[in-house]
């Protein structure tokens, strides 16, 4: 158990707890950082060391009507430049698909044309077996 003197009285932990509505376990925490005894019991339960919360930064907001203004007009911005952004994005989308569109139209042309010349052409087209007994006899008749 231990004793803390201040103000002349020496108690425990627990009864100092008891009377500063501090937790005995804050009491402890502070005792073992160092802290004095008046400090210990005198301070209150806070924000000591932490770090502020957003409302501080809300209240700051509404005490400066020049930086709420400031963050409008910084809101807007940021509004616009996604709108921007997005139909840029969309036309860029557009002109790709009016590009894939162009190239396949270009493709199905040049296959188009493929096949008008393989017909048009003998020997062109003819089956892979064909071609192969069409070479063999042909080296068979040079060697010969």
């Amino acid at each position: 158990m231990r004793l803390i003197e201040f103000n002349g009285m020496s108690r425990p932990v627990s009864e100092w707890a008891k009377l500063t509505g501090i937790s005995s376990d804050t009491i402890t925490k502070r005792l073992n950082l160092g802290w004095s005894a008046e400090e210990t019991l005198t301070t209150p339960i806070g924000k000591q060391g932490r770090r502020a919360t957003r409302v501080a930064a809300q209240s700051i907001a509404h005490e400066l009507p020049a930086l709420r203004g400031w963050q409008r007009d910084m809101h807007a911005a940021h509004r616009q430049m996604t709108r921007s952004v997005r139909s840029f994005v969309r036309q860029m989308e557009e002109q790709m698909a009016e590009l894939r569109h162009g190239l396949d139209q270009h493709l199905a042309a040049q296959r188009d044309e493929a096949h008008r010349h393989a017909a048009a052409t003998p020997g062109v087209g003819q089956n892979s077996q064909e071609i192969v007994r069409d070479r063999c006899s042909r080296v068979a008749q040079e060697s010969v």
